[in-house]
């Protein structure tokens, strides 16, 4: 009479198996992550564009009472919390310490400096999303977003 069962080597490729299949998944969410938070910084860059051109067609200029090289969730209380309320939350999905400008690799929270004609914010992208497909360093201006060289 033979015993019904299996042997201890099909349970151990089994194994094997089970655990390569969730190694491959949890590397595909990571990189589902990034990609989130791209799109996210992307989001917030539409928002403020939109907030900015805004401003300039309200008052016939880009300049805010926001001092050059600030953080842009510190903009509170001024022309760009008028036109997007939730400026306080504008912040770089990872909340990481240092600004863009400051930054020489990796997530920053975003940087603002604006002018009479012109404005400028500094973000970074992990993985790409949308057409931006690099990671690195970018800027948002009056005409667009464009890579930083």
């Amino acid at each position: 009479m033979r015993n019904k069962g299996f042997t201890l080597v099909e349970l151990l490729v089994v194994i094997a198996i089970i655990g390569l299949l969730s190694a491959m998944a949890v590397v595909s969410l990571g990189n589902i992550r990034e990609k989130g938070r791209d799109a996210r910084r992307l989001s917030d860059m539409d928002a403020l564009q939109k907030s900015m051109e805004l401003i300039n067609t309200e008052y016939g200029s880009y300049d805010v009472t926001c001092a050059d090289g600030s953080l842009v969730y510190e903009c509170t209380g001024g022309e760009i919390e008028d036109f997007l309320p939730g400026v306080s939350n504008l912040k770089d999905p990872l909340s990481p310490s240092t600004g863009c400008g400051t930054a020489t690799d990796g997530p920053c929270e975003y940087e603002i400096t604006t002018g009479e004609d012109s404005y400028e914010v500094k973000f970074y992208l992990e993985n790409g999303a949308g057409q931006f497909e690099n990671s690195g360093f970018y800027e948002l201006t009056e005409k667009g977003i464009s890579k930083s060289s």
